[in-house]
């Protein structure tokens, strides 16, 4: 494994720090639409004669949202907690987008994910180098797109502008700083790719 600086640490530290920020009125905004789904189930299933029609859409809603809720808590649980070892590129993404992409639809924007991740693989770098790599790009892709996808081609990250606008790259110090553990950052006008060493 290639082992990362303090810089870099404290680069995630930061994205993480952003991500979070970006996630948590969303986080709570689900959370209190499964409340609030739920105590409709629950004071009309206490009316004795109330068809189990009268809270099937409030009770689909609330599992809809919980669904929501578990895919969000799962990605902030497994992105605050170290990984010896090799990284998991696929998960890291999908962790990040399903922490990102409610945010970005509360914007009016869409993040996603198109396809298959699985030949990004896994990489020697150090974790907190890949996790600010892909924040950094989801955070940079979905402030400055409307419309993006993440897609795998062979063994790197494509992040894509759907509509051809053009994709913001993240600042100069960063791509530096992931580039000293040899993480590759690419800009085109409308996608950002990222190269993880193997």
């Amino acid at each position: 494994m290639i082992s990362s600086s303090p810089a870099t640490d404290a680069l995630w530290l930061e994205t993480l720090q952003r991500v979070c920020g970006r996630a948590a009125h969303e986080l709570k905004g689900v959370l209190n639409g499964v409340s609030v789904n739920l105590e409709v189930v629950r004071s009309r299933s206490q009316k004795p004669d109330a068809p189990a029609s009268s809270v099937a859409t409030f009770a689909g809603s609330a599992a809809s949202q919980f669904d929501a809720v578990m895919d969000m808590t799962e990605g902030l649980l497994a992105l605050s907690r170290s990984t010896p070892g090799a990284v998991d590129v696929p998960s890291t993404v999908r962790w990040l987008v399903a922490l990102l992409a409610p945010a970005a639809r509360a914007d009016g924007r869409d993040l996603r994910i198109d396809g298959s991740l699985a030949s990004l693989g896994t990489s020697s770098v150090d974790s907190s180098a890949a996790r600010s790599a892909i924040g950094a790009v989801l955070l940079a892709a979905i402030e400055s797109g409307s419309k993006v996808a993440c897609r795998a081609k062979g063994e790197t990250l494509d992040v894509v502008s759907e509509d051809d606008a053009a994709l913001t790259p993240p600042s100069g110090d960063i791509v530096a700083i992931v580039r000293e553990v040899g993480i590759e950052i690419q800009a085109e006008p409308s996608a950002l790719s990222i190269t993880f060493p193997r």
